[in-house]
């Protein structure tokens, strides 16, 4: 696993001093690598800005793509876009640091993977609840047969004022609508 890790490892010790691209596709093959993953397949692709310093790394990251994740209403699998862009800082030292944004590595290394970085950004990019309709996907996607079988209600049916006409009404309730309360 190690070995297939390094596929998305940035070797910088040769590197002059400057800004530096690097690509890299996440595909299935890379989500199997992350055995406890809730996404198992997807379609991605991670830019990496490098601006290598004397002293330290910085690193603009760009994930986008698209991840197939399972739907929180009618679990049915469909693929979700998802984003993510952010900085990493990375510079010389023996001390760790608990920042998110910032990582020391040892002046002796001569490379930077990126595997778990690109994956933890993927997974933390994804909302809280996946369903079809978020993030501009098709909402009419949900298997309308398994939401008919949990009782789901949907946001989308019509609100009280737009009763259809030709539905009788309750006669008790006539006098009532007669009251003014303003």
């Amino acid at each position: 696993m190690k070995r297939q890790l390094s596929s998305y490892s940035i070797f910088f010790k040769g590197l002059k001093v400057g800004i530096h691209d690097f690509e890299f596709d996440v595909d299935d093959k890379f989500f199997e690598l992350f055995e406890e993953s809730e996404v198992k397949n997807g379609k991605l692709l991670a830019k990496i800005r490098l601006e290598k310093r004397n002293n330290m790394l910085e690193l603009a990251i760009n994930v986008t793509g698209t991840v197939e994740v399972l739907c929180d209403r009618c679990l049915e699998y469909f693929n979700l876009p998802t984003s993510y862009n952010g900085k990493l800082f990375v510079r010389y030292g023996e001390n760790e640091v608990d920042d998110d944004e910032y990582m020391v590595i040892s002046p002796d290394e001569s490379e930077l993977n990126l595997a778990q970085y690109i994956y933890e950004s993927i997974c933390l990019s994804l909302p809280y609840k996946k369903y079809h309709g978020v993030k501009g996907t098709d909402k009419k996607a949900c298997n309308p047969e398994m939401l008919n079988k949990i009782g789901y209600i949907s946001n989308d049916t019509p609100d009280e004022d737009e009763e259809d006409e030709d539905e009788p009404t309750d006669p008790r309730w006539n006098k009532l609508r007669d009251l003014n309360f303003n």
